[in-house]
Protein backbone atom coordinates (compact mmCIF):
# COMPACT_ATOMS: atom_id res chain seq x y z
CA UNK A 1 0.00 0.00 0.00
CA UNK A 2 1.49 3.31 -1.07
CA UNK A 3 1.85 6.22 1.31
CA UNK A 4 0.76 8.89 -1.20
CA UNK A 5 -2.28 10.06 0.76
CA UNK A 6 -0.36 10.17 4.02
CA UNK A 7 2.41 12.25 2.45
CA UNK A 8 -0.10 14.59 0.85
CA UNK A 9 -1.81 15.19 4.19
CA UNK A 10 1.51 15.84 5.90
CA UNK A 11 2.51 18.19 3.11
CA UNK A 12 -0.68 20.22 3.38
CA UNK A 13 -0.12 20.70 7.12
CA UNK A 14 3.15 22.53 6.52
CA UNK A 15 2.72 26.31 6.59
CA UNK A 16 5.84 26.68 4.45
CA UNK A 17 4.18 25.06 1.44
CA UNK A 18 1.86 27.26 -0.58
CA UNK A 19 1.87 24.74 -3.43
CA UNK A 20 0.14 21.39 -3.29
CA UNK A 21 2.05 18.12 -3.03
CA UNK A 22 1.30 17.27 -6.69
CA UNK A 23 2.46 20.72 -7.86
CA UNK A 24 5.76 20.38 -5.99
CA UNK A 25 6.36 16.90 -7.39
CA UNK A 26 5.66 18.25 -10.88
CA UNK A 27 8.28 20.96 -10.32
CA UNK A 28 11.04 18.60 -9.15
CA UNK A 29 10.40 15.47 -11.25
CA UNK A 30 11.32 16.62 -14.76
CA UNK A 31 12.98 15.28 -17.90
CA UNK A 32 16.35 16.42 -16.53
CA UNK A 33 15.62 15.03 -13.04
CA UNK A 34 13.26 12.06 -13.53
CA UNK A 35 13.47 10.57 -10.01
CA UNK A 36 10.86 11.19 -7.34
CA UNK A 37 12.94 11.68 -4.14
CA UNK A 38 10.29 10.20 -1.84
CA UNK A 39 10.00 7.14 -4.04
CA UNK A 40 13.78 6.79 -4.11
CA UNK A 41 14.12 6.71 -0.32
CA UNK A 42 11.12 4.38 -0.01
CA UNK A 43 8.60 6.64 1.69
CA UNK A 44 5.94 5.80 -0.94
CA UNK A 45 6.13 2.03 -0.58
CA UNK A 46 5.18 1.17 2.98
CA UNK A 47 3.29 -2.09 3.52
CA UNK A 48 -0.39 -2.32 4.35
CA UNK A 49 -0.89 -2.91 8.11
CA UNK A 50 -3.89 -5.17 7.54
CA UNK A 51 -1.88 -7.39 5.19
CA UNK A 52 0.96 -7.55 7.73
CA UNK A 53 -1.49 -8.56 10.45
CA UNK A 54 -2.50 -11.56 8.33
CA UNK A 55 1.12 -12.40 7.59
CA UNK A 56 1.95 -12.38 11.30
CA UNK A 57 -0.35 -15.38 11.76
CA UNK A 58 1.96 -17.52 9.62
CA UNK A 59 4.97 -19.45 11.05
CA UNK A 60 7.83 -17.10 11.89
CA UNK A 61 11.57 -17.39 11.21
CA UNK A 62 14.08 -18.77 13.73
CA UNK A 63 15.28 -15.32 14.81
CA UNK A 64 11.75 -13.96 15.06
CA UNK A 65 10.77 -16.92 17.22
CA UNK A 66 13.74 -16.20 19.48
CA UNK A 67 12.28 -12.75 20.15
CA UNK A 68 8.70 -14.00 20.60
CA UNK A 69 7.36 -13.00 24.05
CA UNK A 70 10.80 -11.61 24.95
CA UNK A 71 11.33 -8.52 27.08
CA UNK A 72 14.30 -6.47 25.94
CA UNK A 73 16.39 -3.89 27.79
CA UNK A 74 18.23 -1.33 25.65
CA UNK A 75 20.74 1.33 26.69
CA UNK A 76 21.64 4.04 24.20
CA UNK A 77 18.15 3.99 22.73
CA UNK A 78 18.19 7.74 22.05
CA UNK A 79 21.34 7.41 19.91
CA UNK A 80 21.84 6.67 16.23
CA UNK A 81 22.11 2.89 16.46
CA UNK A 82 19.70 2.70 19.39
CA UNK A 83 16.83 4.28 17.47
CA UNK A 84 17.45 1.97 14.53
CA UNK A 85 17.48 -1.05 16.87
CA UNK A 86 14.14 -0.04 18.43
CA UNK A 87 12.59 0.46 14.99
CA UNK A 88 13.79 -2.84 13.55
CA UNK A 89 12.82 -4.94 16.56
CA UNK A 90 9.36 -3.34 16.77
CA UNK A 91 8.69 -3.77 13.04
CA UNK A 92 10.25 -7.16 12.27
CA UNK A 93 9.66 -8.93 15.61
CA UNK A 94 5.99 -8.04 16.20
CA UNK A 95 5.51 -10.80 18.79
CA UNK A 96 8.10 -9.50 21.26
CA UNK A 97 6.62 -8.73 24.63
CA UNK A 98 8.20 -5.45 25.72
CA UNK A 99 11.11 -3.06 25.19
CA UNK A 100 12.55 -1.16 28.17
CA UNK A 101 14.68 1.89 27.33
CA UNK A 102 17.16 3.33 29.82
CA UNK A 103 16.80 7.10 29.42
CA UNK A 104 18.13 9.92 31.54
CA UNK A 105 16.40 13.21 32.25
CA UNK A 106 17.98 15.88 30.07
CA UNK A 107 17.59 19.60 29.38
CA UNK A 108 14.50 19.96 31.52
CA UNK A 109 12.73 17.00 29.88
CA UNK A 110 11.74 13.91 31.83
CA UNK A 111 12.14 10.43 30.39
CA UNK A 112 8.57 10.26 29.06
CA UNK A 113 9.00 13.52 27.14
CA UNK A 114 12.29 12.24 25.74
CA UNK A 115 10.79 8.95 24.62
CA UNK A 116 8.03 10.88 22.86
CA UNK A 117 10.70 12.97 21.12
CA UNK A 118 12.44 9.82 19.86
CA UNK A 119 9.39 8.76 17.89
CA UNK A 120 9.02 12.15 16.22
CA UNK A 121 12.00 11.20 14.06
CA UNK A 122 11.14 10.53 10.42
CA UNK A 123 12.87 7.16 10.84
CA UNK A 124 9.70 5.85 12.51
CA UNK A 125 7.26 6.82 9.73
CA UNK A 126 7.19 3.30 8.33
CA UNK A 127 6.78 1.70 11.75
CA UNK A 128 3.90 4.04 12.63
CA UNK A 129 2.16 3.15 9.37
CA UNK A 130 2.77 -0.61 9.36
CA UNK A 131 2.62 -1.28 13.13
CA UNK A 132 0.41 1.50 14.53
CA UNK A 133 0.06 -0.24 17.92
CA UNK A 134 3.81 -0.63 18.55
CA UNK A 135 4.02 2.19 21.08
CA UNK A 136 2.31 0.38 23.97
CA UNK A 137 5.13 -2.20 24.02
CA UNK A 138 7.80 0.41 24.82
CA UNK A 139 8.45 2.12 28.12
CA UNK A 140 11.18 4.28 29.62
CA UNK A 141 13.28 3.47 32.67
CA UNK A 142 14.75 6.57 34.31
CA UNK A 143 18.48 6.14 34.80
CA UNK A 144 22.01 6.97 33.68
CA UNK A 145 24.81 4.54 32.74
CA UNK A 146 27.39 6.85 34.35
CA UNK A 147 25.80 6.50 37.81
CA UNK A 148 26.23 3.73 40.40
CA UNK A 149 23.53 1.11 39.88
CA UNK A 150 22.71 2.87 36.58
CA UNK A 151 20.74 5.39 38.66
CA UNK A 152 17.74 3.05 38.50
CA UNK A 153 15.18 2.98 41.31
CA UNK A 154 14.91 -0.27 43.34
CA UNK A 155 11.42 -0.86 41.97
CA UNK A 156 12.52 -0.52 38.33
CA UNK A 157 15.59 -2.66 38.96
CA UNK A 158 13.41 -5.40 40.40
CA UNK A 159 11.09 -5.23 37.38
CA UNK A 160 14.02 -5.51 34.95
CA UNK A 161 15.60 -8.39 36.88
CA UNK A 162 12.32 -10.30 36.85
CA UNK A 163 11.18 -9.68 33.27
CA UNK A 164 14.12 -8.99 30.92
CA UNK A 165 15.37 -11.79 28.65
CA UNK A 166 17.68 -9.90 26.26
CA UNK A 167 20.00 -6.95 26.88
CA UNK A 168 21.56 -4.62 24.31
CA UNK A 169 24.11 -2.30 25.89
CA UNK A 170 24.81 0.37 23.27
CA UNK A 171 25.13 3.48 25.45
CA UNK A 172 28.50 5.21 25.22
CA UNK A 173 30.12 8.59 24.89
CA UNK A 174 31.58 8.66 21.41
CA UNK A 175 33.26 12.05 21.69
CA UNK A 176 36.92 11.57 20.84
CA UNK A 177 38.01 14.42 23.12
CA UNK A 178 35.82 13.45 26.07
CA UNK A 179 37.33 14.06 29.51
CA UNK A 180 38.85 10.83 30.81
CA UNK A 181 36.66 10.84 33.94
CA UNK A 182 33.45 11.08 31.92
CA UNK A 183 34.65 8.47 29.43
CA UNK A 184 35.56 6.04 32.23
CA UNK A 185 32.24 6.58 34.04
CA UNK A 186 30.14 5.96 30.92
CA UNK A 187 32.13 3.52 28.79
CA UNK A 188 33.80 1.40 31.47
CA UNK A 189 31.87 1.68 34.74
CA UNK A 190 28.59 1.77 32.79
CA UNK A 191 29.49 -1.59 31.23
CA UNK A 192 30.25 -3.04 34.68
CA UNK A 193 26.87 -1.85 35.97
CA UNK A 194 25.10 -3.49 33.01
CA UNK A 195 26.88 -6.79 33.69
CA UNK A 196 25.96 -6.59 37.38
CA UNK A 197 22.32 -6.00 36.47
CA UNK A 198 22.40 -8.85 33.95
CA UNK A 199 23.58 -11.21 36.70
CA UNK A 200 20.37 -10.40 38.61
CA UNK A 201 18.12 -11.25 35.64
CA UNK A 202 16.54 -14.62 36.34
CA UNK A 203 15.42 -15.31 32.75
CA UNK A 204 18.33 -13.85 30.78
CA UNK A 205 18.88 -15.46 27.37
CA UNK A 206 21.41 -13.07 25.81
CA UNK A 207 23.39 -9.95 26.71
CA UNK A 208 25.19 -8.03 23.94
CA UNK A 209 27.75 -5.29 24.48
CA UNK A 210 28.21 -2.92 21.52
CA UNK A 211 31.88 -2.02 21.34
CA UNK A 212 33.75 -0.70 18.27
CA UNK A 213 36.00 -2.30 15.68
CA UNK A 214 38.57 0.35 16.59
CA UNK A 215 38.79 -0.47 20.30
CA UNK A 216 42.11 -2.15 19.51
CA UNK A 217 43.23 0.27 16.78
CA UNK A 218 46.82 0.18 18.04
CA UNK A 219 47.05 -3.15 16.19
CA UNK A 220 47.17 -3.14 12.39
CA UNK A 221 45.40 -6.52 12.23
CA UNK A 222 42.26 -6.89 14.31
CA UNK A 223 40.73 -10.34 14.78
CA UNK A 224 37.61 -11.46 16.62
CA UNK A 225 39.47 -11.99 19.86
CA UNK A 226 40.47 -10.14 23.01
CA UNK A 227 43.68 -8.13 23.07
CA UNK A 228 45.80 -7.15 26.00
CA UNK A 229 44.35 -4.08 27.71
CA UNK A 230 46.57 -0.97 27.89
CA UNK A 231 46.44 -1.16 31.70
CA UNK A 232 44.61 -3.16 34.33
CA UNK A 233 41.09 -1.74 34.17
CA UNK A 234 40.68 -1.77 37.94
CA UNK A 235 43.84 0.29 38.31
CA UNK A 236 42.67 2.92 35.81
CA UNK A 237 39.22 3.06 37.43
CA UNK A 238 40.80 3.54 40.84
CA UNK A 239 43.14 6.25 39.55
CA UNK A 240 40.39 8.23 37.83
CA UNK A 241 37.70 7.91 40.49
CA UNK A 242 40.04 8.80 43.35
CA UNK A 243 41.46 11.90 41.63
CA UNK A 244 39.85 15.15 42.75
CA UNK A 245 41.46 17.51 40.24
CA UNK A 246 39.97 17.31 36.73
CA UNK A 247 42.73 19.54 35.36
CA UNK A 248 45.47 17.20 36.58
CA UNK A 249 43.58 14.24 35.14
CA UNK A 250 43.39 16.06 31.83
CA UNK A 251 47.12 16.76 31.94
CA UNK A 252 48.06 13.11 32.48
CA UNK A 253 45.57 11.77 29.92
CA UNK A 254 48.02 11.82 26.95
CA UNK A 255 50.50 9.64 28.86
CA UNK A 256 47.73 7.42 30.20
CA UNK A 257 46.27 6.78 26.74
CA UNK A 258 49.67 6.51 25.03
CA UNK A 259 49.24 4.54 21.80
CA UNK A 260 45.48 5.06 21.69
CA UNK A 261 44.44 8.12 19.66
CA UNK A 262 41.71 9.30 22.04
CA UNK A 263 39.82 8.56 25.25
CA UNK A 264 36.99 6.90 23.31
CA UNK A 265 39.01 3.99 21.89
CA UNK A 266 41.08 3.77 25.10
CA UNK A 267 38.04 3.34 27.34
CA UNK A 268 36.40 0.94 24.87
CA UNK A 269 39.51 -1.26 25.10
CA UNK A 270 39.27 -1.17 28.91
CA UNK A 271 35.56 -1.99 28.76
CA UNK A 272 36.20 -5.05 26.59
CA UNK A 273 38.78 -6.30 29.08
CA UNK A 274 36.34 -5.72 31.94
CA UNK A 275 33.62 -7.61 30.05
CA UNK A 276 35.99 -10.52 29.42
CA UNK A 277 36.66 -11.00 33.13
CA UNK A 278 33.35 -9.99 34.73
CA UNK A 279 30.76 -11.55 32.38
CA UNK A 280 31.72 -15.14 33.25
CA UNK A 281 28.58 -17.21 33.70
CA UNK A 282 26.44 -15.00 31.47
CA UNK A 283 25.25 -15.62 27.89
CA UNK A 284 27.35 -12.66 26.84
CA UNK A 285 28.70 -11.44 23.49
CA UNK A 286 30.62 -8.47 22.12
CA UNK A 287 29.63 -6.80 18.86
CA UNK A 288 32.16 -4.54 17.11
CA UNK A 289 30.90 -2.41 14.20
CA UNK A 290 33.30 -0.15 12.29
CA UNK A 291 32.24 3.33 11.05
CA UNK A 292 28.43 3.29 11.02
CA UNK A 293 26.82 5.30 8.20
CA UNK A 294 23.31 5.99 6.89
CA UNK A 295 20.77 3.28 6.08
CA UNK A 296 21.16 1.03 3.07
CA UNK A 297 17.60 -0.09 2.55
CA UNK A 298 15.28 0.10 5.55
CA UNK A 299 13.06 1.43 6.95
CA UNK A 300 13.92 4.20 4.50
CA UNK A 301 17.08 4.67 2.45
CA UNK A 302 19.68 7.22 3.44
CA UNK A 303 18.48 7.97 6.98
CA UNK A 304 21.04 9.31 9.46
CA UNK A 305 20.95 11.72 12.40
CA UNK A 306 24.59 12.71 12.92
CA UNK A 307 27.58 14.17 11.07
CA UNK A 308 30.32 11.87 12.34
CA UNK A 309 32.99 10.50 10.02
CA UNK A 310 32.80 10.59 6.21
CA UNK A 311 29.11 11.49 6.25
CA UNK A 312 29.94 14.77 7.96
CA UNK A 313 32.51 15.46 5.26
CA UNK A 314 29.91 14.82 2.55
CA UNK A 315 27.49 17.25 4.19
CA UNK A 316 30.19 19.93 4.46
CA UNK A 317 31.32 19.46 0.87
CA UNK A 318 27.76 19.38 -0.47
CA UNK A 319 26.93 22.61 1.35
CA UNK A 320 30.01 24.30 -0.10
CA UNK A 321 31.50 24.82 3.37
CA UNK A 322 34.24 22.17 3.36
CA UNK A 323 36.92 22.46 0.66
CA UNK A 324 39.86 20.51 2.05
CA UNK A 325 40.53 17.75 4.57
CA UNK A 326 43.58 16.03 5.98
CA UNK A 327 43.08 12.43 4.83
CA UNK A 328 44.54 9.79 2.56
CA UNK A 329 41.75 9.15 0.06
CA UNK A 330 43.56 6.13 -1.39
CA UNK A 331 43.14 4.21 1.88
CA UNK A 332 40.29 1.73 2.23
CA UNK A 333 37.73 3.16 4.63
CA UNK A 334 35.67 0.72 6.68
CA UNK A 335 32.01 1.81 6.48
CA UNK A 336 28.88 -0.17 7.42
CA UNK A 337 25.24 0.98 6.94
CA UNK A 338 23.33 1.21 10.21
CA UNK A 339 20.40 -1.02 9.17
CA UNK A 340 22.79 -3.85 8.27
CA UNK A 341 24.67 -3.27 11.54
CA UNK A 342 21.47 -3.58 13.59
CA UNK A 343 20.38 -6.71 11.70
CA UNK A 344 23.74 -8.32 12.48
CA UNK A 345 23.47 -7.27 16.14
CA UNK A 346 19.97 -8.75 16.47
CA UNK A 347 21.16 -12.03 14.96
CA UNK A 348 24.32 -12.05 17.13
CA UNK A 349 22.14 -11.99 20.23
CA UNK A 350 20.25 -14.98 18.87
CA UNK A 351 23.53 -16.79 18.17
CA UNK A 352 24.92 -16.12 21.67
CA UNK A 353 21.78 -17.57 23.27
CA UNK A 354 21.54 -20.46 20.83
CA UNK A 355 25.16 -21.51 21.34
CA UNK A 356 25.12 -21.83 25.11
CA UNK A 357 23.17 -20.57 28.06
CA UNK A 358 26.24 -20.30 30.25
CA UNK A 359 29.52 -19.08 28.82
CA UNK A 360 32.37 -20.20 31.05
CA UNK A 361 35.12 -19.22 28.62
CA UNK A 362 35.67 -15.93 26.81
CA UNK A 363 32.58 -14.26 25.30
CA UNK A 364 32.26 -14.56 21.50
CA UNK A 365 33.18 -11.47 19.48
CA UNK A 366 31.58 -10.39 16.21
CA UNK A 367 33.48 -7.88 14.06
CA UNK A 368 31.06 -6.21 11.65
CA UNK A 369 33.23 -4.61 8.97
CA UNK A 370 33.27 -4.06 5.21
CA UNK A 371 36.95 -3.73 4.25
CA UNK A 372 37.62 -7.47 4.08
CA UNK A 373 34.75 -8.54 1.82
CA UNK A 374 33.52 -5.33 0.17
CA UNK A 375 36.31 -2.72 0.34
CA UNK A 376 35.95 0.84 -0.90
CA UNK A 377 38.48 3.67 -0.75
CA UNK A 378 37.56 7.08 0.58
CA UNK A 379 38.20 8.49 -2.91
CA UNK A 380 35.81 6.02 -4.54
CA UNK A 381 33.22 6.62 -1.82
CA UNK A 382 33.24 10.38 -2.43
CA UNK A 383 33.17 9.81 -6.18
CA UNK A 384 30.10 7.57 -6.16
CA UNK A 385 28.21 9.84 -3.74
CA UNK A 386 28.96 12.87 -5.91
CA UNK A 387 27.83 11.00 -9.04
CA UNK A 388 24.34 10.38 -7.70
CA UNK A 389 24.06 13.30 -5.31
CA UNK A 390 24.95 16.38 -7.33
CA UNK A 391 23.36 18.15 -9.07
CA UNK A 392 20.28 15.98 -8.39
CA UNK A 393 19.78 16.79 -4.72
CA UNK A 394 21.55 20.07 -3.76
CA UNK A 395 20.51 21.78 -0.55
CA UNK A 396 18.96 25.22 -0.53
CA UNK A 397 21.40 26.05 2.28
CA UNK A 398 24.48 25.64 0.07
CA UNK A 399 26.87 28.60 0.30
CA UNK A 400 29.17 27.59 -2.55
CA UNK A 401 29.60 25.06 -5.35
CA UNK A 402 31.30 21.67 -4.93
CA UNK A 403 35.04 22.19 -4.57
CA UNK A 404 37.08 19.66 -2.58
CA UNK A 405 40.85 19.10 -2.46
CA UNK A 406 41.79 16.54 0.24
CA UNK A 407 45.45 15.79 0.96
CA UNK A 408 47.46 13.56 3.28
CA UNK A 409 50.32 16.05 3.40
CA UNK A 410 49.98 17.99 6.68
CA UNK A 411 51.87 21.03 5.35
CA UNK A 412 49.82 21.27 2.18
CA UNK A 413 46.68 20.78 4.23
CA UNK A 414 47.60 23.74 6.45
CA UNK A 415 48.16 25.90 3.37
CA UNK A 416 44.90 24.83 1.72
CA UNK A 417 42.99 25.36 4.97
CA UNK A 418 44.38 28.88 5.16
CA UNK A 419 43.46 29.68 1.53
CA UNK A 420 40.08 27.90 1.35
CA UNK A 421 38.77 28.29 4.88
CA UNK A 422 40.53 30.77 7.16
CA UNK A 423 40.89 33.74 4.77
CA UNK A 424 37.42 33.39 3.14
CA UNK A 425 35.89 32.81 6.58
CA UNK A 426 37.27 36.02 8.05
CA UNK A 427 36.42 37.96 4.87
CA UNK A 428 32.81 36.77 4.66
CA UNK A 429 32.26 37.21 8.40
CA UNK A 430 33.54 40.78 8.03
CA UNK A 431 30.94 41.37 5.31
CA UNK A 432 28.27 39.89 7.59
CA UNK A 433 29.24 42.26 10.39
CA UNK A 434 29.08 45.41 8.27
CA UNK A 435 25.72 44.33 6.81
CA UNK A 436 24.22 43.57 10.21
CA UNK A 437 24.17 39.78 9.90
CA UNK A 438 25.60 37.25 12.35
CA UNK A 439 29.11 36.03 11.43
CA UNK A 440 29.35 32.23 11.65
CA UNK A 441 31.97 30.91 9.20
CA UNK A 442 35.03 31.60 11.35
CA UNK A 443 33.53 29.64 14.21
CA UNK A 444 32.49 26.79 11.86
CA UNK A 445 36.00 26.50 10.42
CA UNK A 446 37.52 26.53 13.90
CA UNK A 447 35.34 23.56 14.85
CA UNK A 448 36.12 21.84 11.56
CA UNK A 449 39.84 22.09 12.17
CA UNK A 450 39.42 20.61 15.63
CA UNK A 451 37.31 17.76 14.25
CA UNK A 452 39.86 17.15 11.50
CA UNK A 453 42.62 16.78 14.06
CA UNK A 454 40.52 14.25 15.99
CA UNK A 455 39.81 12.19 12.85
CA UNK A 456 43.28 12.44 11.35
CA UNK A 457 44.47 9.14 12.88
CA UNK A 458 41.62 7.21 11.28
CA UNK A 459 41.59 9.13 7.99
CA UNK A 460 45.26 8.38 7.28
CA UNK A 461 45.52 4.75 8.43
CA UNK A 462 44.11 1.41 7.36
CA UNK A 463 43.40 -1.82 9.26
CA UNK A 464 43.07 -5.47 8.35
CA UNK A 465 39.99 -6.94 10.02
CA UNK A 466 38.91 -10.55 10.49
CA UNK A 467 35.16 -11.27 10.49
CA UNK A 468 34.96 -15.07 10.46
CA UNK A 469 32.43 -15.27 13.33
CA UNK A 470 30.11 -12.83 11.58
CA UNK A 471 30.55 -14.67 8.29
CA UNK A 472 29.70 -18.00 9.92
CA UNK A 473 26.67 -16.41 11.58
CA UNK A 474 25.35 -15.31 8.18
CA UNK A 475 26.13 -18.64 6.52
CA UNK A 476 24.18 -20.64 9.11
CA UNK A 477 21.05 -18.49 9.05
CA UNK A 478 17.84 -19.71 7.43
CA UNK A 479 16.78 -18.24 4.09
CA UNK A 480 13.80 -16.48 5.68
CA UNK A 481 16.03 -14.86 8.30
CA UNK A 482 18.52 -13.80 5.62
CA UNK A 483 15.69 -11.97 3.89
CA UNK A 484 14.25 -10.33 7.01
CA UNK A 485 17.59 -9.53 8.70
CA UNK A 486 19.90 -8.98 5.74
CA UNK A 487 23.47 -8.09 6.73
CA UNK A 488 25.69 -9.82 4.15
CA UNK A 489 28.23 -7.04 3.60
CA UNK A 490 29.72 -8.89 0.63
CA UNK A 491 26.45 -8.62 -1.31
CA UNK A 492 25.87 -4.99 -0.38
CA UNK A 493 26.19 -2.63 -3.38
CA UNK A 494 27.97 0.68 -2.85
CA UNK A 495 26.37 1.92 -6.05
CA UNK A 496 22.89 1.16 -4.70
CA UNK A 497 23.78 2.81 -1.38
CA UNK A 498 25.03 5.97 -3.10
CA UNK A 499 21.86 6.47 -5.14
CA UNK A 500 19.88 7.45 -2.05
CA UNK A 501 22.63 8.72 0.24
CA UNK A 502 22.58 12.40 -0.76
CA UNK A 503 18.81 12.78 -0.83
CA UNK A 504 18.68 10.98 2.52
CA UNK A 505 21.13 13.46 4.02
CA UNK A 506 19.05 16.30 2.62
CA UNK A 507 15.74 15.00 4.00
CA UNK A 508 16.72 13.43 7.30
CA UNK A 509 19.86 15.22 8.48
CA UNK A 510 19.78 18.72 6.98
CA UNK A 511 15.96 18.76 7.29
CA UNK A 512 15.68 20.35 3.85
CA UNK A 513 12.35 19.08 2.52
CA UNK A 514 11.47 18.45 -1.12
CA UNK A 515 9.54 21.68 -1.69
CA UNK A 516 12.86 23.62 -1.85
CA UNK A 517 14.43 21.36 -4.50
CA UNK A 518 13.47 23.43 -7.52
CA UNK A 519 14.98 26.63 -6.08
CA UNK A 520 17.97 24.70 -4.75
CA UNK A 521 18.79 23.45 -8.26
CA UNK A 522 18.52 26.97 -9.64
CA UNK A 523 20.79 28.25 -6.88
CA UNK A 524 23.24 25.38 -7.50
CA UNK A 525 23.57 26.36 -11.16
CA UNK A 526 24.25 29.98 -10.18
CA UNK A 527 26.89 28.82 -7.70
CA UNK A 528 28.48 26.69 -10.43
CA UNK A 529 28.80 29.71 -12.70
CA UNK A 530 30.15 31.85 -9.87
CA UNK A 531 32.70 29.12 -9.08
CA UNK A 532 33.86 28.98 -12.69
CA UNK A 533 34.13 32.78 -12.77
CA UNK A 534 36.17 32.80 -9.57
CA UNK A 535 38.50 30.11 -10.92
CA UNK A 536 38.97 32.10 -14.14
CA UNK A 537 39.72 35.32 -12.29
CA UNK A 538 42.10 33.50 -9.95
CA UNK A 539 43.90 31.89 -12.90
CA UNK A 540 44.29 35.28 -14.64
CA UNK A 541 45.67 36.88 -11.49
CA UNK A 542 48.08 33.98 -10.99
CA UNK A 543 49.31 34.21 -14.58
CA UNK A 544 49.76 37.99 -14.28
CA UNK A 545 51.83 37.48 -11.12
CA UNK A 546 53.95 34.84 -12.88
CA UNK A 547 54.45 37.15 -15.89
CA UNK A 548 55.44 39.99 -13.59
CA UNK A 549 58.02 37.77 -11.86
CA UNK A 550 59.44 36.64 -15.21
CA UNK A 551 59.75 40.25 -16.39
CA UNK A 552 61.49 41.21 -13.18
CA UNK A 553 63.97 38.36 -13.63
CA UNK A 554 64.82 39.33 -17.22
CA UNK A 555 65.12 43.00 -16.39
Amino acid sequence: MALDLYKKDEFKKSKKNKKSYDEVIKDIVTDDFPLNPLELVGELSFDDPATLAETDKLPRSDVQEFYRDASIFITGGTGFMGKMLIEKLSRSCPHLKHIYLLIRNKKGKDVNERIDAIFEDRLFMRLKHERPKFYHKISAIAGDVSLPGLGISPRDRQELAKNVNIVFHAAATIRFDEHIRTAININVLGTREIINLAKEMTNLKSCMYVSTAFANCVHSKIEEKFYGAPYNYNGVISLVTSANDDKKLEDITPSLTAGWPNTYTFTKALAEDLAKHESVGLPFGIFRPSVVISTYNEPVRGWIDNVYGPIGMIVGVGAGVLHTHHCDVTKVVDLVPVDLVVNALICSAYKVSNTTQKIESEPPIFNYVSSKQNPISLEKFFEVIKKYGLPNWPTINAVWYYSFMPTNNPYLYSLLFLLFHTIPGYFLDFLCQITGRKPILTNIYRKMKKANAALSFFANNQWEFNDNNTGTLWKNMSESDKKIFFFDIKEMSWDYYARACAIGLRLYLVKDDIHTLKNARIKWEKLRKAHLLLKTITAIIFLRICWFIVEMCFN
